[in-house]
């Protein structure tokens, strides 16, 4: 008997599938009784059709199962579309609700929409620091950073990322790794030449780096193995952002030529976009490490273990541990190390670290990892404020309509359903603050990045997918947090009451909710206040902290060529250079130097004194010293405090070598203050090494660090010494006002000394200072942000409040009037209970805020968490928002009329 096509099709291709749990068993496929009746319909006698039905079913056990789960699922089915229709029909009502208020709705979507977006935005930097590895790295979780722990000559353990060539080199036979790879911090390097010249991050890195990070070009290729040792022909790689941004992103880039620092290299591919290596730093061109490291500063490096530049990055092997790493890494490093350990001259308990590839789970976080952290713990605070105002205000509003609610419970709506109805109000209001969020987070989330964290490679501008899950995480939590309190006490109100009422007249309703509420926005306020005051504080203490000289007038000044030049020329332009700058009118002085405080140190050694064995040590190490000029320290503002300083005569041929030494070293070798005509020796090493002059003590400054001992400096202009061989690196202008106005004139002046000037770098030194003030800037900043906008949502809460309790209380205010309340009386009522609610939520405030105080103090500079400075200027500024908020309210209540209050009633 031949079957219909339709019920060949049905057995064959299973097109009765149905299954409202999701699926069900592929035995059940079928619906049974209507694979029967088709049978029967096709002319299949009816024992025919059991018989075909039950082969494909299985037994009657199977065919009841089915049939119960069928008819389970039918339930299911039904529960699931009467679930929809509650909800469409919950939105709509959320829809026409909305509509029929919209100040009230803009209103909330506004202050949902700087809560919700404050967190989009933090999440993207919490995010990019503290969660998520570089991009394009595979398999992330098998890639290490390795740092090394060490005591150093003062007994201080170090923990850092630097190593040397050599170091790496050590590494690469560890058998835990499956491959190692090492690279330089990017710095900024000359690229092209005058006068189109400019400056690029250009970092330095092992071929080995890219296959280790499993990164893929957008372009051409990377540098090869044999491509990355000393003498290869020179080959780059842009970065995908740089390639945009200054190639037009045209592809016959590949084979072009790219000039960088003193090298001409082969451009040979283009990274992906947001490729930043192993770190964040952003950067725009990568090099071979060793052909960039040999053309820039000879080949020295290569054996040299004191030449500290490298990072080293490993992926563990298949099976390998982090900890059986470290171990095999650790003895792999002391034995590279073995011979400085017998000279007592490197920590022989060193150990390598094997730490996550991203940084801030690391030993050695940066600042402003730590500050993420806390900032994202604020960003929830300030949504936490706008969720207490917005409930407070739909609380007020479900109040105001309790009449409404009165009639649709009269005519039979459930208070479940009620309840729905207004939390789909939230949750729709919540949504849209979300969607405005978003457009906020998009278009001044990359500029706040850019401007908070210049140093942190933000790449990724678009809304990604956990930036949206997150927000609308965040939406859906601020819809629940503010609707289902507000929801559940609208329609607890007695039903008779309210009808009898006609909604009037019912001043208590929910009001012990809404001061609840109105205190925690007050409390949490103040802790976000009491934040921004503590990071003020720091950032004003590190701004005004006494570095010896005040970095904010003087302009650093280096000079790029466009070739190698003798060091006799380069030396006679920079002295030009000098007089030329001398002459500008904002220009108090200028000299050459051969280092700059905060970016460059050169330590000396230990020199010796004739006669003597031995002059004390310093605890950060040094003494360090610096070949400068005549004008150095007028142009630094350095105070000569015995003798005299560098003069042009010192440098005149036939000069006795003389130097200048730092009050500090000063007091240390000569406590006896006899120092001045003393004889040094500089270089230990040579017996027959010059008597070095000390002419003069200038007054102490800073070196690399804000709060430092202050070191030993040893200042001189006419010796030889290993370290300064060839011209000065740098000039430092002193200036009459702000460096920042001085900068472009100085590099015009600098570009046009000769036509040999490649480049003028010319920056202010409060440049190289800012990055170790950037955690508490970015605090100061944020803090004050998020204190500031949570002020004003706490300020508006309790002006909503305050308004709307005299909005209930006008039959009560009106008795008052006609009683012969006075205008005086009337506002006092009102502006007292303000500032009630508003004291006890700051002494809520200030106890949370001391309570963390410990936690928070390690984030500070010279500041104490504890500050009764700070908690006293918040708890007035919360006082006087308060009595500004509730001013317009008890303004209201003077205009009470009594007859009209009482014949409303």
């Amino acid at each position: 008997m031949r079957l219909p096509d339709g019920i060949r099709r049905l057995f064959r291709l299973g097109s009765l599938r149905r299954d409202v749990r999701g699926d069900l068993d592929d035995e059940l496929d079928f619906h049974f009784e209507e694979t029967v009746r088709h049978l029967i319909a096709g002319g299949v006698p009816e024992e025919e059709a059991l018989e075909l039905t039950r082969a494909r079913f299985g037994d009657e056990r199977a065919y009841r199962n089915a049939l119960e789960r069928i008819d389970e699922g039918r339930v299911r089915m039904r529960e699931r579309s009467e679930l929809i229709d509650t909800a469409a029909r919950s939105a709509a009502f959320a829809v026409r609700s909305l509509r029929r208020t919209p100040g009230f709705t803009v209103s909330v979507v506004a202050i949902l929409a700087l809560g919700i977006g404050a967190n989009a935005v933090m999440f993207g930097v919490v995010d990019r620091l503290l969660l998520s590895p570089p991009q394009h790295v595979v398999d992330a979780e098998r890639v290490r950073l390795l740092h090394v722990r060490r005591a150093i000559f003062n007994g201080e353990i170090l923990t850092g990322r630097t190593v040397t060539f050599p170091d790496y080199r050590d590494f690469l036979g560890v058998g835990a790794f499956e491959s190692v790879a090492a690279y330089a911090e990017p710095r900024e390097t000359t690229v092209g030449h005058a006068p189109s010249a400019e400056q690029a991050r250009v970092a330095a890195a092992t071929a080995s780096l890219f296959p280790l990070l499993g990164v893929q070009p957008a372009l051409g290729r990377f540098f090869r193995e044999e491509e990355d040792l000393i003498g290869a022909d020179p080959t780059a790689v842009l970065a995908h952002e740089y390639w945009e941004r200054e190639r037009g992103g045209d592809p016959g880039v590949l084979g072009s030529s790219i000039s960088v620092g003193q090298g001409t290299y082969t451009v040979v591919g283009v990274a992906p976009p947001g490729f930043t290596g192993a770190e964040l730093m952003p950067v725009d061109i990568w090099l071979p490490a060793q052909v960039h490291q040999s053309i820039e500063s000879g080949d020295t490096w290569h054996d040299n273990r004191g030449s500290y530049w490298l990072h080293t990055v490993a992926r563990l092997a298949p099976g390998a541990t982090e900890a059986g790493a470290a171990a095999e890494a650790t003895a792999a490093h002391r034995g590279g190390r073995a011979e400085m350990m017998a000279e007592d001259r490197y920590d022989p308990d060193a150990e390598v670290v094997v730490a996550p590839i991203i940084a801030a789970q690391g030993p050695t976080p940066a600042a402003e990892a730590g500050v993420a952290r806390w900032l994202a713990g604020v960003s929830a605070i300030v949504l936490l404020i706008a969720c207490f105002n917005v409930a407070n205000l739909l609380l007020a509003k479900a109040i105001e309509g309790r009449r409404e609610i009165a009639v649709r419970i009269a005519l039979g709506v459930g208070r479940a359903r009620l309840t729905g109805d207004l939390v789909a109000e939230s949750v729709l209001l919540s949504g849209l603050g979300a969607v405005a969020a978003l457009l906020a987070a998009r278009l001044l989330g990359p500029n706040l990045h850019r401007a908070l964290l210049p140093e942190v490679a933000f790449t990724d501008a678009g809304l990604g997918g956990r930036l949206l899950a997150f927000t609308a995480a965040a939406a859906l939590l601020a819809g629940l947090l503010t609707g289902v309190v507000p929801a559940l006490q609208a329609v607890r109100s007695d039903l008779a009451e309210t009808l009898r009422s006609g909604g009037r007249g019912l001043s208590g309703g929910g009001s012990r909710t809404r001061v609840a509420l109105l205190l925690g926005q007050a409390a949490l306020s103040v802790v976000l206040l009491v934040g921004a005051g503590l990071f003020l504080r720091s950032l004003r203490a590190a701004e005004q902290l006494d570095l010896g000289f005040d970095d904010d007038r003087i302009v650093v000044v280096s000079l790029e060529w466009n070739e190698t030049l003798p060091g006799e020329e380069r030396q006679a332009i920079y002295e030009e250079a000098v007089a030329g700058i001398r002459r500008l009118r904002d220009v108090r002085a200028a000299g050459l130097t051969y280092t700059v405080p905060f970016r460059t140190s050169i330590g000396l050694g230990q020199p010796r004194i004739p006669g003597r064995d031995s002059i004390p040590r310093h605890s950060s190490g040094g003494p360090y010293v610096n070949k400068v000029g005549a004008g150095y320290f007028e142009a630094m503002g350095l105070t000569i405090l015995q003798g005299r300083g560098i003069e042009p005569r010192d440098d005149a041929v036939g000069a006795a070598p003389v130097a200048v030494v730092s009050e500090s070293m000063a007091r240390a070798v000569w406590p006896e203050g006899d120092g001045l005509g003393a004889c040094m020796v500089l270089d230990s090493e040579a017996e027959d090494a010059p008597c070095t002059e000390v002419i003069g003590v200038v007054e102490n400054h800073r070196r690399q660090e804000l709060v430092e001992d202050d070191p030993h400096f040893l200042f001189y202009i006419n010796q030889g010494h290993p370290d300064f061989v060839g011209p000065p690196r740098a000039l430092m202008a002193g200036t009459t006002g702000p460096a920042g106005a001085v900068v472009a004139s100085v590099r015009e002046e600098a570009r046009g000394v000769s036509p040999q000037v490649r480049f003028v770098d010319a920056v202010a030194l409060s440049d190289y200072v800012a990055p170790q003030m950037r955690s508490w800037r970015l605090g100061a900043s944020m803090f004050t942000a998020f204190g500031v906008l949570a002020l004003i949502v706490a300020g508006w809460g309790l002006y909503s409040v305050l308004a709307f309790d005299v909005t209930l209380r006008r039959r009560e205010l009106g008795i008052r009037s006609a009683l012969g309340a006075g205008t005086e009386r009337l506002v006092g009522l009102v502006l007292k209970r303000a500032l009630v609610l508003v004291a006890v939520g700051v002494a809520v405030g200030v106890t949370a805020s001391w309570g963390a105080a410990p936690l928070v103090q390690p984030l500070l500079f010279r500041v104490r968490a504890a500050d009764p400075t700070v908690y006293g200027l918040v708890a007035l500024t919360l006082l006087a928002v308060a009595a500004l908020a509730g001013s317009v309210p008890a303004w209201r209540a003077t205009r009470v009329d009594p007859r009209e209050a009482l014949q409303a009633d």
